[in-house]
């Protein structure tokens, strides 16, 4: 997996628990549309815009959109993703009743892990059979060796119940890859579901407890042993959760790049076993490692080496049968769908089997599925059309950069510098992952274990990666990805093909609407490689200050704007945003639809016809934007999402926004002074 330096559009939680006719068998994605009408017909007009933009524009779609019962929330994105959905589960159907005598390898594979993931029959027949094996090495455990031993064994079979271990870009040396270990070992979402006290955390802290002893009651444990083991584990994950860093602390790169040789850590740290974990076979040479949280090593260290043999014994038998649970019998499927969407999410159904299994192999098989879906759905127009779109917004960003007021000459040309050298990879990659080693069965859990296994050693952060020059030829995200990312590490922004599609991007709708949705995420991304992180990268992707002394505080001192106003928005009664949190997409954010509307205004012939004069097109292209956000979540689920997630929800992602560009006041000039969210000249930021 990629680390948290990788800089996300929009989070999967954040929209599931968050175009041409495409050519082939594509469909063209029915009741969507990038055009916004120009009557103001769809909108709220018995809300005023300068008091709630976002129910001014989206409260139609809102009333017309319920909630599904097996979602947490509902979104553009969700809407787009169930679609992309909907073309896979036509690939991988056609791909499972393919004879694999008559088809390339490629559709073989996912033809039969698709049709492994149906089969219930055999699942449910199966039960824990397939992690037998795993089971009966966790219960050989008679020594700190042995536990040390298998917490690697663990890794090499596709778990990782302590830490993750993988290949990853030197944060120092962009050039090379170095080993990564990142902290783990939690059922929880986040180390704060542990050590809050108010009555709802309380209530989940409980009810964890309890899905955690309804899980050793499905493994055949009698009801005092499951409860007693159950407690074992809670507070074992608490003591590794006092051990971690905060949500914020995990923004900093700085505090979490940590270089160690092999010879430290196994001198500082010995019961991790690290000359065991760096001599796993298949990896590259490791000479050192990129700890992202040296207190939790430390803490795992000291568990590891003092907490008895069985409770760590209890501890990694359930963390294993947990982590598996959703490709077991439906049994263990159903509880840990219990807990972890309808305790957590409020979600009450749980989506289709097919959706499910199309989910896991879209994530595990992501590059070859990723190939059939290219060849099927991705317009051949897409990836020159929005190259344009690109080459055009980074020029702005560029000449936006040398007008800057509060920048020195000096930054001035780094950041330029910074913004030339940073890549782009549109649609799909032209280097795809190689699977010839890959082999499948009929048994759906030993299918997700090998394809996990292999991926572990092979995959785009795999371990023969360690030692390695950079390649940056591979992606991080496949093709059929309703998402977009920057990366520091690699200075590069990343557009998968599905998200190159309505309602983001159309090539046959007018330059208005294109630039205020797809050119908004452009513009995005771009902005993530100068916001409150991306901005300690180089133009190679190192981690390395650029900046003068002076320029930092002008930056900090702008940015500290966006965190005020968003602390102050009130997401849930008594529930406020985290500004510093969500500061890095905040900026993002502002920066993008900034880019994104001055770039606009280069283009010709924006108007079709239309008087721009009049504001006409200004506004549809404020209107059109506001739409890519619109959204509705249950209540538990925007309480996840305030306590975790980097990004800020839809309607504060518009509202927050619109009023820091003084252009938007321009396109509505009936907000004024006294409105909700009119903002002095002041409170607006200026960043980029």
């Amino acid at each position: 997996m990629k680390s948290v330096v990788v800089i996300l559009i929009v989070i999967v939680c954040l929209v599931s628990a968050g175009c041409s006719s495409p050519v082939g068998t594509g469909t063209k994605l029915s009741g969507t549309t990038t055009q916004v009408p120009d009557n103001g017909s769809s909108l709220n007009l018995s809300v005023r815009p300068g008091d709630d933009f976002f129910s001014y524009v989206n409260d139609a779609w809102i009333a017309e959109h319920p909630i599904p019962a097996d979602k947490g929330s509902i979104s553009t994105f969700s809407e787009l993703r169930d679609k992309v959905d909907d073309d896979l589960h036509a690939l991988l159907i056609n791909a499972s009743n393919t004879s694999p005598g008559s088809a390339d390898r490629n559709i073989t594979l996912i033809g039969q892990f698709y049709r492994s993931g149906m089969d219930n029959g055999t699942i449910d027949r199966e039960g824990l059979l397939p992690l037998s094996d795993v089971l009966t090495t966790i219960d050989a455990i008679n020594s700190r060796t042995d536990l040390t031993t298998t917490t690697i064994l663990l890794l090499q079979q596709g778990f990782d119940p302590v830490y993750s271990y993988h290949a990853e870009a030197n944060p120092r040396n962009s050039s090379e890859m170095v080993a990564y270990l990142e902290q783990g070992g939690l059922g929880l979402t986040d180390r704060d579901y542990y050590l809050r006290t108010d009555n709802k955390s309380l209530e989940i802290q409980e009810a964890y407890k309890s899905h955690i002893t309804r899980v050793f009651l499905l493994m055949g444990e009698p009801a005092g042993q499951a409860a007693a083991d159950a407690e074992t584990v809670y507070t074992m994950e608490k003591t590794l959760a006092q051990a971690q860093f905060s949500s914020e602390e995990n923004q900093d790169p700085e505090k979490t790049t940590n270089l160690y040789s092999v010879s430290t850590l196994e001198e500082q740290y010995p019961a991790i076993g690290w000359e065991t974990l760096c001599a796993i076979p298949g990896s590259g040479p490791v000479s050192q490692v990129n700890v992202h949280q040296p207190s939790y090593v430390k803490e795992l260290n000291t568990q590891l080496g003092t907490a008895s043999l069985n409770d760590w014994k209890v501890y990694l038998r359930y963390h294993l049968i947990d982590a598996e649970s959703p490709y077991l019998s439906s049994s263990f499927e159903e509880e840990h769908f219990a807990f972890y969407s309808t305790t957590l999410n409020s979600v009450k159904e749980m989506q289709p089997r097919w959706k499910r299994v199309v989910t896991t192999e879209n994530d595990l098989l992501g590059d070859l599925v990723g190939r059939a879906y290219v060849a099927d759905y991705v317009d051949p127009r897409t990836r020159g059309m929005v190259s344009e779109m690109f080459r055009s917004i980074r020029q702005t960003f560029d000449e936006r950069i040398s007008n800057l007021s509060w920048m020195s000459t000096t930054t001035k040309e780094a950041a330029r510098e910074k913004l030339a050298a940073m890549g782009e990879k549109i649609a799909y990659p032209d280097q795809w992952m190689d699977y010839s080693g890959l082999n499948l069965s009929d048994s759906y859990v030993n299918n997700v274990r090998s394809v996990s296994a292999y991926s572990f050693i092979h995959g785009q952060n795999g371990l023969d990666k360690i030692g390695r020059p950079l390649d940056r030829n591979i992606w991080f995200a496949s093709p059929q990805t309703v998402n977009a990312f920057y990366d520091p590490t690699r200075n590069e922004m990343v557009f998968p093909a599905a998200i190159l599609q309505p309602p983001f991007f159309d090539p046959d709708a007018d330059k208005t609407l294109n630039y205020a949705t797809l050119g908004w995420v452009i513009g995005h991304e771009m902005t993530h490689g100068f916001d409150e992180m991306g901005r300690q990268f180089d133009k190679g992707g190192s981690l390395k200050d650029w900046w003068t002394e002076e320029d930092a505080r002008n930056f900090i001192n702008r940015t500290a704007l966006l965190v005020t106003e968003y602390n102050g928005f009130e997401i849930l009664p008594g529930l406020n945003d985290n500004g510093n949190l969500t500061l890095g997409e905040n900026i993002a954010d502002l920066g993008g639809l900034t880019l994104a509307y001055h770039a606009w205004k280069g283009t010709e012939n924006l108007s079709l016809g239309q008087e721009v004069s009049n504001h006409t097109e200004d506004r549809r292209f404020f209107i059109g934007a506001s739409r890519i956000w619109r959204s509705q979540y249950r209540d538990d689920t925007l309480r996840n999402l305030v306590y975790t997630d980097p990004h800020t929800t839809g309607k504060y992602r518009v509202n927050g926004v619109l009023f820091n560009i003084p252009e938007f006041y321009e396109a509505f000039p009936e907000i004024q002074p006294g409105d909700a969210l009119y903002r002095n000249i002041s409170q607006r930021p200026v960043i980029w």
